[in-house]
C-alpha cells in the first residue's frame, strides 16, 4: 500500500478532542451594524436556516467584530474590506482567505434648498464638481472612509480651489450631519446610519448620487480558522458563507429594499471572487453541501495494523468522499491525497515500511462526485506520532 494511500490510517484526534462530537446547529455570525441595521440579514437569514437546518446567532459588534473573532465567539465574520482589526487577524493567520459577498455605500447628502443644484444627478463627480463651482458649503465628514471619499471626489472633479467651500472642522458621523443640517451644506455618510437617524430626527438632508459605483463599499465574509481558534463550527460557517454567494441570493440582494426607500442600497459582489470559487457555488451547488468538522482516529498511538477513522460534519454520509491535506515528519511543505475514504467511518491498514515521526493533517475536503476535487479544502489541525 503505498504511503499517501495510509496516509490517515493512523491516530487523529482534530484540536485535541478525543471523543467524536456532535455537530453543532448553530451558526455564530459576527457581523457590523449595516446588513442587520438594513434588515438585509433579516430578510436572507430564513431562507438559508430552512434550507440547511443550521440557526445563525447573528451578534452585532461593529467596530470588535474581529477582537471578538479572537476570543473564541465567532465561527464566520462579515465585515467591510479593510474593516478595523482585519489586517491583523489576517497576518495571525486567525481568519481564512475572505470571500466578497455585496457592497453598501455612502452617499452624498443635499440640504433641502440645494443651492448647487445636483438634486437627480446620479454621477458623484459632476455633482461635487456642481457644489465647487457655485461655492457651496461643503463639510468633511472624518469618518476615515468618507473622508477619502472626499478627497477622491476632489481629485476626480479637477482639484477645485477649496477656497471659500470646503470645509473641515473635524467633525464625524452624526455630529457632522448635524452641522451640516444647521448651515446648509452637503456632507457624505453611509446610506444605513443616514435612514436610521433620518428616521429620529427628520432631518431635511436629501440623498444624492445613489447610482455611483465609486460610493459602494465592498463587503466580505471570513472564516474563522480552526487551526488557531478552538470550537470553530467550520461545516456552518462554509454553507452560510457559500448561501451569500449563491447567484440566488445575489440577486436577492440587488433586489432587496429598505422600507420607505425605493433605490438600490446594496450591490451584488461575489462575482469578485476567485473563478474556482464560483464555480463550487454555481446553481449546482447547494447549501447541502458535505462538509467536515472534526476527524476522530481510533487510538492515540500508531504502531501496525489497522485503525478506523471517522468524520463528523454535515450533510455526511456514505457517498461523501474526502481528500486530505497532509504533511510528513520533518517536512514543511503540504500535499494532498484524493479519495482517501468513502463514507463517514472508514478502516485503514499500516504498511510496515511508512515512515515513523510526527504525521500532520492541514486540512480536508468533503465531496459526493469522486471526480470533482473543486471544492476549497476546509482546514483541520490535527496531528498523531508513529512509533516503531
Amino acid at each position: 500500500m503505498h504511503l499517501t494511500s495510509w496516509l490517515l490510517g493512523f491516530s487523529l484526534v482534530t484540536l485535541g478532542a478525543t471523543p467524536a462530537v456532535a455537530q453543532s446547529s448553530v451558526v455564530r455570525l459576527q457581523v457590523v451594524n449595516v446588513p442587520v441595521d438594513s434588515g438585509l440579514l433579516a430578510s436572507l437569514l430564513p431562507d438559508f436556516e430552512k434550507a440547511t437546518g443550521y440557526r445563525v446567532d447573528v451578534d452585532k459588534k461593529g467596530d470588535t467584530v474581529y477582537d471578538m473573532a479572537r476570543q473564541g465567539a465567532a465561527d464566520l465574520v462579515l465585515s467591510h474590506y479593510g474593516h478595523r482589526g482585519i489586517d491583523d487577524f489576517m497576518a495571525d493567520g486567525l481568519g481564512l482567505w475572505p470571500r466578497a459577498v455585496f457592497a453598501n455605500q455612502a452617499v452624498l447628502l443635499a440640504p433641502s434648498r440645494d443651492p448647487a443644484g445636483v438634486r437627480g444627478m446620479q454621477d458623484a463627480v459632476q455633482a461635487f464638481r456642481r457644489i465647487a463651482e457655485t461655492r457651496s458649503l461643503f463639510l468633511v465628514n472624518n469618518a476615515a472612509t468618507e473622508k477619502y471619499l472626499a478627497q477622491v471626489l476632489w481629485e476626480a472633479a479637477g482639484r477645485p480651489d477649496p477656497a471659500g467651500w470646503y470645509s473641515d472642522a473635524g467633525l464625524r458621523d452624526e455630529a457632522v450631519i448635524q452641522a451640516a443640517e444647521r448651515s446648509e451644506a452637503y456632507v457624505l455618510w453611509g446610506t444605513i446610519p443616514f435612514i436610521k437617524l433620518k428616521e429620529s430626527t427628520n432631518s431635511r438632508l436629501e440623498m444624492v448620487g445613489l447610482e455611483d459605483a465609486m460610493m459602494q463599499r465592498l463587503m466580505m465574509t471570513v472564516i474563522v480558522n480552526p487551526e488557531k481558534v478552538a470550537g470553530v463550527n467550520v461545516a456552518g460557517a462554509v454553507a452560510l458563507q457559500r448561501y451569500l454567494t449563491l447567484s440566488a441570493t445575489q440577486g436577492r440582494i440587488r433586489a432587496f429594499r429598505y422600507p420607505g426607500v425605493s433605490q438600490q442600497l446594496f450591490w451584488p459582489s461575489a462575482r469578485d471572487n476567485i473563478g474556482t470559487f464560483l464555480s463550487d457555488v454555481s446553481p449546482l451547488t447547494t447549501t447541502a453541501d458535505p462538509a467536515v468538522n472534526r476527524v476522530v482516529f481510533s487510538a492515540a498511538t500508531i504502531r501496525t495494523g489497522s485503525f478506523t477513522t471517522t468524520f463528523t460534519g454535515a450533510n455526511l454520509s456514505a457517498q461523501t468522499y474526502f481528500d486530505v491535506r497532509f504533511r510528513r515528519p520533518g517536512s514543511s511543505s503540504d500535499e494532498v491525497v484524493e479519495n482517501w475514504q468513502q463514507g463517514e467511518t472508514g478502516t485503514h491498514s499500516i504498511p510496515a515500511a511508512t515512515a515513523t515521526g510526527t504525521w500532520r493533517i492541514t486540512g480536508v475536503r468533503a465531496h459526493r462526485d469522486p471526480n470533482d476535487h473543486r471544492g476549497s479544502i476546509i482546514p483541520a489541525a490535527a496531528s498523531t506520532t508513529l512509533v516503531p
